[in-house]
């Protein structure tokens, strides 16, 4: 039972669950008619990109198990090294054989992320150590994710790459955020992220910077491409949403309660858009506006 637990807390599947999201929704922006959500070609993608994402959270984990100490959030996994190794090397190897299984060209991008991620999260001398570098790995690793799912189903084009910069600056941003709620544990371990180097009040503004190009940036889009509309109204309504929450809590104390509270709010708010976006595409809310 020990052992259980400690492959669980070493594969961080909360966080691998939440991740899940932006690969999935890529898939989700790519089929055309619902049949193809019950393939397998899907099935095999969910397992697979699950496995990818627990094996990239067990090198980071593996590679942070110094650094967690200092950080009340992660403190419980330190010491379980045989376990992220493990879990990393289960979780990778599966992922590319389900991903291959799908297409070869899946595995090739599944190896590029996983790359992306070990130059971020290796120990001391990784982009997560370098102000800007490690949110610029969130952002193209983040599209790369979005890409892997919508060509599990179909070939890349033009709408799929303008699509995945909008998650790619969503994620960015929560990545800011994250380096907020980081902040005191980074710096008593002496890591320097660009929330240490430059400060809270600078790093806040540019999460509300990111966050507000993101929104203005999907809503461009939808102008341009007024069919595509009532799928990303969703998203455009919780930006808005989301940027009036920042506003209104902006004056308030820049501690780690406050950027937990606005990443419980955030993650459920694009959550439901999400939700809504979906049903947007099954459903084809689309007729209804033509």
């Amino acid at each position: 039972m020990k052992q259980l637990s400690a492959f669980i807390k070493s594969a961080r599947f909360a966080e691998v669950s939440i991740l899940l999201g932006f690969p999935m929704i890529g898939l989700f922006f790519a089929f055309k008619s619902a049949d193809q959500l019950v393939s397998i070609p899907v099935f095999l993608f969910a397992a697979a990109i699950f496995s990818l994402f627990t094996a990239i959270y067990a090198f980071n984990g593996l590679s942070g198990t110094e650094d967690d100490k200092h950080n009340s959030r992660l403190a419980d996994l330190a010491g379980k090294r045989r376990s992220f190794i493990v879990t990393l090397a289960v979780s990778l190897v599966l992922s590319l054989i389900l991903f291959f299984m799908i297409k070869p060209v899946l595995a090739a991008f599944s190896a590029v992320s996983f790359l992306l991620w070990c130059v971020y999260s290796f120990p001391k001398k990784g982009f997560k150590y370098r102000p800007v570098l490690g949110t610029m790995i969130h952002f193209f690793g983040q599209i790369i994710h979005f890409l892997m799912g919508y060509t599990a189903i179909a070939p890349l084009d033009k709408g799929s790459a303008a699509a995945s910069v909008y998650f790619a600056l969503l994620f960015s941003a929560g990545h800011i955020n994250h380096e907020l709620i980081d902040h005191d544990a980074d710096e008593k371990a002496g890591t320097r992220t660009g929330a240490v180097r430059f400060g809270v009040k600078t790093w806040e503004k540019l999460s509300f910077a990111l966050f507000t190009l993101a929104a203005l940036y999907i809503s461009v889009l939808s102008a341009i491409e007024k069919e595509l509309l009532p799928m990303w109204l969703p998203f455009i309504i919780a930006g808005i949403i989301h940027i009036t929450f920042k506003i209104c809590k902006f004056k308030k104390v820049s501690v780690q309660a406050k950027f937990l509270e606005e990443r419980l709010f955030y993650r459920i708010l694009y959550f439901v858009a999400g939700i809504v976006f979906i049903a947007a595409k099954i459903f084809d809310f689309s007729k209804f506006i033509k």
